[in-house]
């Protein structure tokens, strides 16, 4: 053996390999998987705009006008006319002055982070930040500390010890992509504020899909953000496409445009990708299909809570239905992708050891009758 062999059976021993498997879209929420036809709470598609006629046929004008590829990076001759409208629609959207487009979402946090943060400053990051934003954080020269999830005693408690430090930056999600809980955006930035630091808000699950406009966290809490607050999310959830931007101050952007390296170093956005995230936005403002989906949400929690009543409550359409060991995720899995209900087990490294779930995602695709079924398969696949 070659020694990566040993790791690829120690994972496989610990019930941690994985494998990709082949997935065809099918209407209401459908997919086919591996040649199955299943109900999929697996996606994060939560308005279902990914196949939205208008979002289709603005990516394909996209291509028709710009080509498959942007060509370049950015920097030299990458950015086209639709990536100039659509960071001023993102700005807009978002309320900050300006906004950047990367190629993704991980590449925004990373590019974010290295390029703002420096010897002398240090991030306080959330406990169950996405692993984008540890990472970004691990290659930042900046010190690193982490706070208690949703803990603003214990983020005040480093804000104060690291008064010292050339700038702070803190990192929340605004919706946490494994529990589908909402920071306390009221208390952060009251701290951000005071102890004169920075807020990078991670709003990729919550925008579109919180808010009466669907503009996140901010807008659902009823927050206003500070200056000092830099906005990240990503095109490929709620707006169907895919990609990533930052929204903040033009002195932000600017230093983007020069020291990110995730940013600098790749080519552009596809044009048809920039094109469709474009022409979502014009439909995320519509308030009903965000109805729904929250209705459903509560729904799924209170029908859920009836077999495993340690799911919390809440508003947001990711549902962690905690199990603990990963062979007992792995079986009930299993046991719901044979009844039809597709619900893969989410293991460490994603969530903390001991936490292993089924992470339930819920789009506007979805109906009553769905959550009824997965309630009532996941009832009978807990009881084999």
């Amino acid at each position: 053996m070659n020694g990566f062999d040993e790791e690829i059976a120690a994972l496989k021993s610990a019930g941690l390999f994985r494998s990709l498997r082949t997935v065809e879209p099918i209407d209401g929420g459908r997919l086919r998987v591996d040649g199955r036809e299943v109900v999929s709470f697996a996606g994060n598609d939560y308005l279902g705009l990914r196949r939205h006629p208008a979002v289709v046929s603005a990516a394909q004008a996209g291509i028709e006008t710009y080509g498959a590829g942007a060509g370049a990076s950015r920097l030299l001759a990458g950015t086209t006319p639709v990536h100039v409208e659509l960071e001023a629609a993102l700005a807009r959207f978002t309320r900050r002055p300006r906004a950047l487009v990367f190629p993704s979402g991980y590449q925004t946090n990373l590019g974010v982070l290295g390029a703002l943060a420096g010897d002398d400053d240090v991030l306080l990051l959330d406990r169950l930040c996405h692993a984008s934003l540890f990472d970004a954080a691990r290659l930042s020269k900046a010190d690193r500390r982490v706070y208690p999830h949703l803990d603003p005693e214990g983020l005040e408690g480093l804000l104060r010890k690291h008064a010292g430090a050339r700038r702070r930056f803190v990192v929340t999600e605004g919706v946490f992509s494994m529990d589908g809980d909402v920071a306390p955006l009221a208390e952060i930035v009251r701290l951000a504020d005071r102890h004169d630091a920075w807020l990078i808000l991670d709003d990729a699950h919550a925008l579109g899909v919180l808010g009466e406009t669907g503009r996140g966290t901010s807008e659902h809490l009823g927050v206003a953000l500070g200056e000092r607050t830099v906005c990240v999310a990503t095109l490929s959830k709620a707006l169907g496409s895919q990609g990533g931007f930052a929204a903040g101050p033009p002195e932000v952007i600017d230093l983007l445009v020069n020291r990110a390296r995730s940013f600098i170093y790749t080519t552009g956005l596809s044009p048809g990708c920039a094109s469709a995230a474009l022409a979502a936005l014009d439909l995320v403002t519509d308030p009903a299909p965000r109805r729904h989906l929250l209705e459903l949400s509560r729904l799924a929690r209170r029908t859920l809570r009836q077999t495993f009543p340690d799911v919390p409550e809440g508003v947001t359409p990711i549902i962690p239905v905690v199990v603990g060991e990963v062979q007992e995720t792995l079986v009930l899995s299993s046991r719901l992708f044979e009844a039809g209900v597709f619900a893969p087990a989410i293991r460490p490294p994603t969530v903390p050891t001991g936490t292993a779930r089924l992470r339930i995602s819920l789009s506007t695709d979805h109906t009553p009758a769905d959550v009824d079924r997965l309630a009532e398969t996941l009832r009978q696949a807990r009881r084999s």
